[in-house]
């Protein structure tokens, strides 16, 4: 099944029959053929089951050792761009990529100068209109201080909004990682795909783990989520250097990288 870009192929069976279970139940479905048929004169139904299919699970500082975890070992290495450069990848809804924002900024008021950006893409447009419009529940800023919420959001405490001073370094799109790749997307100093690939064929990860070693500078970082582990050939594109937080680091001599062009600094 393809449908708006997403090919059910390249994920795990379990994992699309259970989205599509919810869906069946939702609808009243009792078979696939019955299913079928809601799919092709429901025009609506289409949106909902991809709403499922794609994975929203997030929340600002999800998984909090992790964000120290990059301060310790990637934002303090060396880069290969004249900006630390990060990518965001499957954002959902931008809660990590903004939390990605606020651990760089605070990186940046101890060590300047230390200008960066924050590139995130996803598949689901209505995550991307989210993620852009940067309103969020009060509630979702739990495991955030008090100063870091007065600090980043306003509108409080009725809700949660993100200031431009934070917003206006991360550029936000819509992107399949299983489809095409535009040549933007390179020169990354550290790359977060956590909680992704999990659900997608072994075959379609070995891809993935090798698309974004060429995404990466030779050095560069790539961070999976905390069930998520290198398996096959891709182990060596990398080098592990958390094993605990599933930080792994490109390997400077992999000949499969290619020297892709950098942008100017975003704000």
């Amino acid at each position: 099944m393809t449908a708006k870009g997403f090919d059910a192929a390249q994920y795990k069976r379990n994992y699309i029959k259970r989205r599509i279970a919810v869906r069946m139940r939702a609808t009243g479905a009792d078979t696939y053929e019955q299913y079928g048929l809601i799919l092709k004169h429901q025009k609506e139904e289409a949106g909902h089951l991809l709403d499922r299919l794609t994975i929203h699970v997030t929340g600002f500082f999800r998984d909090a050792a992790v964000f120290q975890a990059l301060r310790e070992r990637t934002f303090s290495r060396p880069t290969g761009n004249s900006l630390f450069r990060v990518w965001s990848a499957g954002c959902s809804t931008g809660e990590e990529a903004y939390s990605t924002a606020i651990a760089l900024k605070d990186w940046a008021l101890d060590h300047p100068p230390f200008p960066f950006e924050v590139w995130a893409t996803d598949i689901d447009s209505q995550s991307v209109k989210t993620a852009e419009k940067a309103q969020y529940p009060v509630e979702s800023l739990a495991k955030m201080d008090r100063i870091h919420q007065s600090r980043w959001f306003y509108g409080l405490p009725e809700k949660a909004m993100v200031v431009e001073d934070l917003r206006k370094n991360i550029r936000f799109r819509i992107h399949d990682l299983l489809g095409e790749w535009p040549s933007d997307l390179a020169r990354f100093d550290l790359i977060l795909c956590r909680n992704v690939l999990i659900y997608m064929t072994a075959p379609q990860q070995q891809i993935l783990y090798q698309k974004f070693s060429k995404a990466l500078v030779p050095g560069g970082f790539l961070v999976l989520g905390l069930t998520e582990t290198l398996m096959g050939k891709s182990r060596l594109l990398y080098q592990c250097v958390d094993v605990r937080h599933r930080i792994y680091r490109t390997l400077s001599e992999n000949p499969n990288r290619e020297d892709l062009k950098t942008e100017e600094p975003l704000g």
